[in-house]
């Protein structure tokens, strides 16, 4: 792991005409390179000048003094604010927004970008362009057995928008002792109470008991690039959902791979995305440990975990997001812009919900009745073979018949 610093960059403008048209050029999700929109024209991100490989930097020295970092987007950009969620987006100067991308709200102020942000440090560009995310957006809202019949009719027109999302990744050395109280299962004769056809005896069982005894161990660990969202704006429940990202796609960061996309300013500082990654780290340890102690089971397990070699970068990662409103409420929808997965919000149609509890009711009900019906003509049954035996032990002569 890297540990160089990067040299601080100014921003400035960058405008991708096309060589050949002067048009303004976009990043293509589908070709993975900058596409004119106007004759077609493409040509490749240029490799970075100033860094050739994605550096890591260290995560003590970070958290004391920010200073000697790469700050700002290294492009002109321009900051909308949404007042309603508090997301922070930064799009090309170019463009007029005036709606959220998260939440939907038209409450969107814009305001200066802020300087002092950690430049990104490496990009997953999209892969996902736009018509493949509505389609995804269209198939996604017509599934479910409970799904409005015209859902898909009324927020199927809903414009999708591709965001990066601001990351930390982290990566450490662990190193970690534990201490518990192994068991081991071992079985003895005794003589035990139970109820049999009604009545409580005593007999004889082989009972499970536990040998405890104390163990203890040791277990290293390297952990790379440990994720942590450092957004706001989207719930956890739906953003953890949309993983996982393959960070060994991640690529240096260009300020072109923003050229026609929007990117939001992380809002979890290094600090407190630290506390999220650090325990992480520590669960997946102590779960590594629970699974070296000796034995049937264990109790009392204690962890101590000490971290070394701490690094950490920003990155940019790619989803698609819209809020489409349905019966005047708000919902939201997300797709990785790297590996297409879906997942959102969606509403309930209670008439499809009621018709499916009366039809279980329904079915349940009738089985009961069939089965019902079925003992009954069973009992029915063994009462005339009984009568007809008991009428044969009375009348020696009569023919039996089964």
């Amino acid at each position: 792991m890297s540990t160089v610093e990067p040299t601080p960059v100014a921003a400035q403008s960058e405008s991708h005409a096309c060589p050949k048209c002067a048009g303004k050029m976009n990043f293509d999700a589908v070709k993975g390179m900058l596409l004119c929109p106007f004759c077609g024209h493409t040509m490749t991100v240029p490799a970075a000048e100033q860094q050739v490989t994605i550096a890591e930097h260290d995560l003590a020295a970070a958290l004391k003094d920010a200073s000697g970092k790469a700050l700002g987007y290294g492009t002109q950009l321009k900051s909308i604010k949404c007042q309603s969620c508090g997301a922070v987006l930064n799009v090309e100067p170019n463009i007029t927004s005036t709606k959220c991308s998260f939440c939907g709200s038209n409450q969107v102020l814009e305001q200066q970008v802020d300087p002092n942000l950690y430049r990104p440090e490496s990009v997953v560009p999209f892969a996902v362009d736009d018509g493949r995310a509505h389609n995804l957006f269209r198939d996604w809202l017509g599934r479910g057995l409970f799904t409005p019949n015209d859902l898909k009719r009324e927020g199927g027109g809903q414009k999708l928008r591709g965001v990066y999302l601001p990351f930390w990744t982290f990566d450490a050395h662990a190193e970690s002792d534990w201490r518990a109280e192994s068991g081991d299962y071992y079985y003895v004769t005794e003589w035990v109470t139970v109820v049999r056809d009604g009545k409580s005896v005593r007999e004889q069982q082989q009972v499970q008991k536990t040998r405890w005894y104390w163990t203890n161990g040791e277990h290293a660990g390297d952990y790379d690039d440990v994720l942590v969202y450092a957004t706001r704006s989207i719930p956890t429940n739906i953003l953890q959902k949309v993983y996982p990202y393959d960070t060994q796609q991640l690529v240096p960061y260009q300020p072109q791979y923003l050229s026609g996309w929007s990117a939001e300013s992380y809002q979890v500082p290094l600090a407190e995305a630290w506390e999220v990654g650090k325990n992480t780290i520590y669960q997946h340890e102590r779960s590594a440990c629970d699974s070296e102690v000796p034995g049937d089971t264990h109790r009392n397990l204690s962890v101590s975990t000490q971290l070394s070699d701490l690094t950490f970068k920003h990155v940019l990662l790619p989803v698609w997001v819209a809020s489409y409103r349905y019966r005047d409420k708000t919902f939201r929808f997300m797709i990785n812009g790297q590996t297409g997965r879906v997942e959102g919000e969606k509403p309930i149609s209670w008439i499809k919900v009621t018709i499916a509890v009366v039809l279980a009711v329904v079915i349940i009900g009738l089985l009961i009745y069939l089965f019902s019906r079925a003992e009954s003509a069973q009992s029915g049954e063994l009462l005339m073979l009984k009568e007809y035996a008991m009428l044969h032990l009375q009348t020696p002569g009569m023919p039996l018949l089964l």
